[in-house]
């Protein structure tokens, strides 16, 4: 059975479009569907063929960017897309707007350098008539003046040099405000031509069909100038239960302004080829943790100058590929928005959503007196979660945000809420059990610390602790743990833990030791 609707993706060559009826018109957006990186854009518009069945139009205003290999166009039944092509030209209406507003403001310096000459030759004129008073200021020959003569004179000459000076210092300001005015011009007339070559996306679309026939006609493609991340306010309960809202921080540099439209946001890769991709083989590899220790892997430092609207992490892309093969995610937002074409960022509230979590802390005394508090929670796979910047809220306080990273499916999620000043530990060195000494030719070394931790709390908690015994880095060093305290050692890393469940305001004391043995001609660097 035939369908009256069929999609198809085609590549023609580039054609001349020597017949047919051409239509010029921008047809509306419909639709946006915004990826990580790049949306496809849906557009609706009616396309008429003529009596000899054929029909070209051509859509402008549309960005600059439109990939022509991604393109798709519903056809009737009996329709076929015979030609398209895509350029970008220069925009019709700025060059004819441009060209009039240059018109007037060409006019408009004309007047502007006329007013000045005449206000120039108007001040030349009056600074000649004052230096010919103050030549003339002196009262000369043999003729006796009465008083009410000379007094008469000073009274003209004085009022006359007032006058002078006023109407000179009137043209000078009225010459300034002009020169001001030609700047503003110069500027304005600039503005306008550049306008003039600034340029627009321009597709054309060469159908033929049942002669006479009109239909609707919708096309898509993919443009390059948008993207979005994921945003994120995590507000933790006492419990340890965590609300996320979960929002979009989108923004577009299309041109375009999406007004009313209705927008989603899609995790995973845009279809880019009509035939299937190749699979390759999936490899593994070993990597570092982005912090000390395993139970820091999950997040990094996000930018505090952004506030909500914060730029990825170098690392961020990296995270994005690691996790965008697990699943790929469409977010619709409750209502239509608005996304302007100039790459104003909009932040989207797209839902709420609960996780189960428990309170947990880490507790690094080497580095820090006050315990770091986490919330864990095993069951965020569920929740569509996908990398992107976090908010911490706990009691109505903002924490501070990270970018959070995913672990593999199976492991448990945990989000930092910064520093408890009610866990607290100390570590310090017990010198009494330090000791150094010689045999042979070797140097020998022994270190003894202590860790205190403590919970201030009136419930209990769990904590992690974690240390390190130092690992060598040659086989002329020789490091032997001495006692653990009940830790567990990774010899690989050389990291020690301990997992403690502290009663309210319980103290526990933790003592670990360890021996290093070396050439004693040879100094031992990073003990």
């Amino acid at each position: 059975m035939i369908q009256k609707h069929i999609v198809l993706i085609i590549s023609l060559s580039m054609m001349q479009w020597a017949w047919g009826q051409v239509n010029s018109n921008g047809w509306p957006i419909t639709d946006v569907a915004v990826y990580r990186t790049g949306a496809k854009i849906e557009r609706q518009g009616q396309v008429a063929l003529g009596s000899d069945g054929l029909s070209t139009v051509t859509i402008n205003g549309l960005a600059k960017d439109v990939n022509l290999d991604m393109l798709q166009v519903s056809l009737a039944s009996g329709w076929s897309l015979v030609g398209r092509g895509f350029s970008v030209v220069p925009i019709a209406e700025r060059v004819q707007e441009s060209a009039e507003e240059s018109a007037r403001i060409l006019e408009e310096k004309e007047a502007n350098r006329q007013t000045y000459d005449l206000r120039r030759a108007l001040l030349a004129a009056y600074e000649e008539e004052l230096a010919m008073i103050q030549a003339n200021r002196s009262v000369g020959g043999n003729e006796l003046l009465l008083v009410e003569d000379l007094q008469d004179h000073a009274d003209f000459w004085r009022n006359r040099v007032k006058e002078l000076q006023y109407l000179m210092l009137e043209l000078r300001m009225e010459m300034k405000s002009l020169d001001y005015e030609l700047a503003a011009l110069e500027s304005a007339l600039l503005d306008w031509q550049r306008s003039a070559q600034a340029t627009t996306g321009q597709l054309t679309l060469r159908f033929s069909g049942p002669p006479g026939i009109k239909e609707q006609v919708t096309l898509s493609y993919m443009v390059l100038g948008a993207q979005w991340s994921a945003v994120y306010d995590a507000e933790v309960a006492d419990d340890g239960s965590v609300k996320m809202n979960r929002y979009a921080s989108v923004e577009q540099r299309t041109g375009n302004d999406w007004l009313g439209v209705p927008v989603s946001f899609l995790v995973g890769n845009p279809m880019n080829a009509i035939a299937p991709p190749t699979p390759q083989p999936k490899r593994l590899s070993l990597g570092s943790h982005a912090g000390v220790g395993s139970y820091r892997y999950e997040w990094s430092a996000a930018n505090d100058q952004m506030d909500d609207f914060e730029d990825m992490p170098e690392h961020a892309s990296a995270a994005l590929a690691m996790n965008s093969p697990l699943q790929r995610y469409e977010f619709q937002p409750a209502s239509v928005i608005d996304v302007l074409g100039d790459g104003t960022e909009e932040r989207v509230f797209i839902e709420s959503f609960e996780l189960d979590g428990s309170l947990d802390y880490v507790v690094l005394p080497e580095f820090a007196d006050e315990a770091y508090q986490l919330v864990k929670t095993p069951e965020w796979a569920s929740s569509r979660l996908v990398p992107g910047s976090v908010q911490v809220i706990a009691d109505g306080v903002y924490c501070g945000s990270f970018w959070m990273k995913l672990p593999a499916p199976g492991d448990t999620l945990q989000i930092p809420l910064g520093q408890d000043p009610q866990v607290r530990s100390s570590r310090e060195r017990l010198m009494d059990q330090c000791s150094s000494s010689l045999f042979g030719g070797s140097k020998k070394t022994i270190q003894t610390y202590e860790i205190k931790v403590e919970n201030q709390h009136n419930r209990p908690i769990h904590v992690l602790v974690q240390d390190a015994i130092p690992i060598s880095t040659g086989s002329d060093i020789q490091v032997t743990p001495l006692g653990l305290g009940g830790g567990a050692l990774d010899v690989n890393s050389g990291e020690l833990t301990w997992n403690l469940n502290l009663a309210p305001h319980e103290k526990r004391t933790l003592t670990f030791g360890f021996e290093v043995t070396y050439p004693k001609k040879r100094a031992l660097i990073g003990l």
